[in-house]
């Protein structure tokens, strides 16, 4: 097995007990076992704000997919991403957890009311369960930074509580079960420690030896020793203060150097008993643990305490406080060694008892040289590698095979303009962490084919022929309007391209998609044993029927659509709906499997979407000079329930002159031979960069739909932009909004709906902050990709 050691490399360098560990584990596994072994380790700073954030992103980025396993023992290595993920933990960020309280800061986050501050702590705490994809916690970051010299610069104080909150989401992200194979521990006192572990995690204590080679029994000479870095945890100082008050004619030696070296030379400089050796090597450091009478180790709470183990090693007692955390777990009073308060007094009567009791101090040491005898580096490297066959594998919940996945659509996902696509794109690339997807579109003829991968998501997009453009034609001047995804199933054979690329990727494919049911056929007859899934983002027969005209050859296409939706429902060993509704719908139309039936809503990206609050809507409008427009915004493409919006709308602007209303998509087309009003602009389809700086000059975001399925995603998308939203019933499908978020109104009702919204802005900035929260804690894209890898996960756990 190939085994990586992933560690930080702090800097300034510091050979620490976290360093020394490290590398005995490598030297024991790399020479007494059969495993190879590398020790991986990224220099990273935690002076800064900044510092920390960059070290966390560093080990999440590192690719160690080619090792078989991988070990990580303390922040932030531990955000590296494995199948086979064992955490030996040393502790976390002490300061920012068990020793935050010293300094007297706030615990909980002051967003000063900044938008971005507020978005970042939103998506933390909308993430109780550590699901969302942390890449966009990163990107917010990245946003941060980016303004941070604009923002009050305690914000940004390390430690401080922002920080604080985001060190703890990222490790507890890092340390989910989910992620995590097994968990280790050095001591009890770490495992014990609040928020260290997951809730209900099984963590093994297992202590870890010493790297020093030559720990043996020696005499008990006239001194007593400590080593130690110099500064206020381990210290020092006490050990100095209480040495001062004691009678003993033994010198005391100190190794080790720190911040604190010059202010406890200087309160030892008048004893000449109190030795300072500074740094010294291993073989030096054995020695003085040999023959020394007995060693003083009294830092607070520490988490192991690798000093008390050497010392035993070498059959010293250990004199130690009761508030010395791991070093408890070794020391027992009067009998391993002494325990102390933490206090110069009473330290000083412990270390005159050992000094004045040599008899006491080989005694204790024997007992301790016995209680450390199983601590042994082939002990620990039993404990961590034995459970090999609790590993996971992220790429897939199931095995150890990332299961591909083939997805058929009937259109390009790229550009991202219509919500189909929008679907397509943020649901199959986040899933992507987990299956290998691969979208097999077409392209609209004279489009060209293209084949290209972004977010983990690869698409094949091949263009339709001439001959498959002109048989469409054909159809469509007896239908009397656009038919292109109806008749796909049909047409798709003068595409041979597209059935090549089928063929080619069919063999490897694991899971089948058919998204929309129009090429369902196309799949279901190469089942073969694979999974088949139908994604539904319509009730199509119903949306179909609301947008055909009367005429034989539309029955005829509907009988055929009929058919097609019927057998990806009835056939599928899964079905995803768009809303509580059309699974309602698809089971009564098709008396399809209620058991199979999933509702897998449209969402939002609520990072890339990004909340703009009324505050900096208005710095923006006064920007581009439009302060005193009243803006109207409707987004939709060329559908049905979308023309028949678009007409309603026109009639509102008719009434409400002092309104500019903006609609942009693809539909303008169906309006060009129409007299529209002067306050209404079709921008036609407009890239994401225009979209979004519309929506954030907009005051309210209206969806006048009379009819449709599935969900309309262009709610989510005014919401998430942080702009209060008129609505149907209709248009509000499949949302469930509490009266808090939106405006539901009757059409005929929206122009005095529009006025009365525009005539209360504490109540429009009300609604947006609430919608925009439950947005974010039931659509966010994140949290529905979540429930789409359940759903997959038990469709092979179940089968």
């Amino acid at each position: 097995m190939d085994i990586a050691i992933v560690a930080p490399s702090p800097i300034p360098f510091n050979m620490g007990g976290a360093e020394k560990l490290l590398l005995g584990m490598y030297n024991y596994l790399d020479n007494y076992t059969k495993h190879r072994v590398e020790v991986i380790k990224i220099p990273v700073r935690e002076n800064s704000f900044w510092d920390l954030v960059d070290s966390y992103r560093k080990f999440y980025e590192l690719d160690v997919s080619h090792f078989d396993k991988v070990i990580t023992t303390k922040y932030p290595a531990w955000m590296v991403q494995h199948r086979n993920h064992s955490v030996y933990m040393l502790h976390r960020l002490r300061g920012l957890y068990d020793a935050y309280h010293f300094f007297q800061l706030p615990e909980k986050t002051d967003t000063f009311q900044i938008d971005i501050v507020e978005r970042l702590v939103r998506f933390i705490d909308n993430d109780p369960k550590y699901e969302r994809d942390i890449s966009r916690l990163f990107a917010l970051l990245d946003e941060l930074k980016e303004v941070q010299f604009n923002l009050p610069s305690v914000l940004f104080e390390f430690p401080g509580p922002l920080i604080r909150k985001i060190v703890h989401y990222m490790d507890n992200w890092a340390l989910a079960k989910k992620r995590i194979c097994n968990y280790f521990s050095i001591s009890n006192n770490v495992k014990n420690r609040k928020g260290y572990f997951p809730a209900e995690a099984h963590v093994e204590v297992v202590y870890p030896p010493s790297s020093l080679n030559h720990l043996d029994e020696g005499p008990f000479d006239n001194y007593l020793f400590t080593v130690g870095r110099m500064d206020s945890a381990k210290r020092i100082d006490l050990i100095v203060k209480a040495m001062k008050l004691t009678d003993c004619n033994v010198k005391l030696k100190i190794a080790g150097k720190g911040p604190d070296e010059e202010k406890i030379r200087e309160l030892a400089k008048d004893d000449p008993r109190i030795e300072f050796l500074g740094y010294i090597d291993n073989q030096t450091t054995e020695q003085l643990y040999r023959n020394a009478l007995g060693v003083i180790y009294v830092p607070y709470d520490e988490d192991y305490g690798l000093v008390t183990i050497e010392a035993m090693k070498c059959g010293k007692p250990v004199i130690t406080c009761d508030d010395s955390g791991g070093t408890l777990e070794f020391v027992t009073h009067m009998e391993t060694g002494l325990i102390a308060k933490s206090n110069p007094d009473k330290l000083a009567k412990e270390i005159e008892r050992l000094c004045h009791n040599r008899e006491l101090a080989k005694k204790m040491g024997a007992k301790a040289k016995k209680k450390v005898e199983n601590i042994t580096w082939k002990n620990l490297a039993e404990a961590l590698l034995a459970n090999e066959s609790g590993k996971r594998d992220l790429h897939h919940p199931i095995s150890n095979k990332k299961r591909k996945m083939l997805v058929l659509s009937t259109y390009p996902v790229f550009p991202r303009m219509h919500g189909g696509q929008l679907r397509i794109f943020n649901l199959y690339s986040r899933i992507s962490e987990v299956f290998d997807v691969t979208i097999l579109s077409v392209n609209y003829f004279g489009q060209g084919s293209y084949h290209q991968k972004i977010r983990g998501l690869e698409e094949v997009c091949i263009e339709k022929t001439e001959l498959h453009q002109q048989k469409e034609w054909e159809i469509e001047r007896r239908v009397g309007i656009p038919i292109s995804d109806i008749v796909m199933h049909e047409l798709i054979e003068y595409t041979p391209k597209y059935l090549d690329e089928l063929k080619k990727n069919l063999e490897e494919a694991d899971i089948l998609v058919s998204s929309h049911p129009y090429l369902f056929n196309l799949i279901n007859r190469y089942r073969d044993g694979k999974k088949i899934i139908y994604d539904s983002h319509n009730v199509e027969l119903d949306l179909k029927k609301s947008m055909l005209p009367t005429n034989s050859t539309a029955e005829t296409l509907l009988n055929k659509l009929f058919a097609m939706e019927r057998d990806a429902c009835q056939y599928s060993d899964l079905v995803l709906a768009c809303s509580d509704e059309d699974r309602v719908r698809l089971i009564e139309l098709y008396n399809a499997n209620e058991d199979i039936i999933v509702t897998i809503p449209n969402g939002v990206d609520t990072v890339e979407n990004a909340y703009i609050g009324f505050k900096e809507r208005e710095l923006l409008k006064e920007k581009y000079g439009i302060s005193e427009e009243k803006i109207i915004v409707f987004i939709g493409s060329w559908h049905k329930p979308n023309l028949e919006a678009v007409e309603e709308i026109l009639t509102m602007a008719k009434e409400l002159t002092d309104c500019k209303f903006i609609i942009m998509g693809g539909l303008n087309g169906a309006f060009t031979d129409r007299t529209i009003p002067g306050n209404v602009v079709f921008t036609g389809s407009v890239s994401n960069e225009m979209k979004r700086m519309i929506f954030s000059v907009a005051d309210i975001a209206i969806n006048p739909m009379l009819h449709g399925s599935g969900t309309n995603l262009k709610i989510a998308e005014y919401i998430s932009f942080g702009i209060p939203v008129i609505t149907t019933d209709v248009g509000a499908r499949g949302y469930h909004f509490n009266e808090k978020c939106v405006y539901i109104s009757d059409v005929k009702n929206f122009g005095k709906s529009i006025i009365d919204l525009l005539a209360a802005p504490d109540k429009r900035k009300e609604m947006a902050e609430q919608a925009r929260r439950f947005i974010e804690e039931n659509f966010d894209w994140d949290k529905i990709s979540e429930k789409m890898t359940e759903s997959l996960t038990r469709l092979y756990v179940e089968k």
